[in-house]
């Protein structure tokens, strides 16, 4: 006799059910990448607005502690391997400290904003850097800062932030000179009204706005106590 073997048929997907979960899970990346790219543009922001608020209260903390004169320095050059080969922007920042003889010393190494992260050149967003100085020569013939890539140090200009031994800030307002006198160095920074003490990083594509974008990181300064403060949208 012979004997039939049965063979169970196992279950599966039909053709439509694999199409509705394929087009289900893509409507649901679409819907969740652009939340996610905000994410991630905002938390570039915070991390580059968090360095830089470190290193002012670091310039402030060392002005105190070693009784003399610290800089935040902000460096301007044309970067040709950022998203704006073509204009020059503030891409990185150093502490400095002013000596009694009138060298400068590099207090800490330069710290460069991540890619497609600038500080804004817009007096309307920055008036703290609304007046920028051409780097110049140091004690030796070196330059204090050296920028990445095919820019020249001779082509830096700098903005400046002054701290002093008793925790106030000062902006520089005044354009010196190479040969300038410890007086005229002096003179070139003033104290900056409350409602024009501020920075903002932005993302570079912003870079030409002289109104505030939908994100950014702002750092007021309190002139007198060295004091920061936040905004983020």
């Amino acid at each position: 006799m012979k004997k039939f073997v049965h063979f169970k048929k196992s279950d599966g997907f039909t053709l439509v059910e694999m199409l509705t979960v394929v087009g289900i899970i893509a409507i649901l990346i679409a819907l969740v990448t652009p939340a996610l790219v905000d994410v991630i543009r905002s938390t570039r922001l915070n991390s580059a607005g968090d360095g830089l608020t470190n290193r002012l209260s670091l310039a402030q903390q060392s002005a105190v502690s070693l009784s003399s004169e610290v800089e935040v320095r902000f460096y301007k050059y044309v970067d040709s391997n950022s998203d704006l080969p073509n204009q020059a922007s503030y891409y990185a920042y150093q502490v400095v400290q002013s000596l009694a003889n009138g060298t400068e010393k590099a207090i800490s190494d330069p710290y460069y904003l991540e890619s497609g992260v600038v500080i804004s050149d817009q007096s309307e967003l920055s008036p703290l850097l609304e007046t920028a100085n051409p780097q110049f020569e140091s004690t030796g013939g070196k330059y204090l800062f050296t920028p990445p890539g095919s820019a020249s140090s001779s082509d830096v200009t700098y903005a400046s932030l002054r701290f002093y031994p008793d925790g106030s800030m000062r902006k520089l307002t005044a354009g010196t000179n190479a040969d300038a006198s410890s007086e005229e160095k002096a003179l070139a920074y003033t104290i900056p009204p409350y409602n024009k003490s501020f920075v903002t990083i932005l993302e570079s594509r912003n870079a030409s706005n002289t109104q505030i974008p939908s994100n950014y990181y702002c750092i007021q300064i309190d002139s007198y106590t060295g004091k920061t403060r936040v905004y983020r949208p």
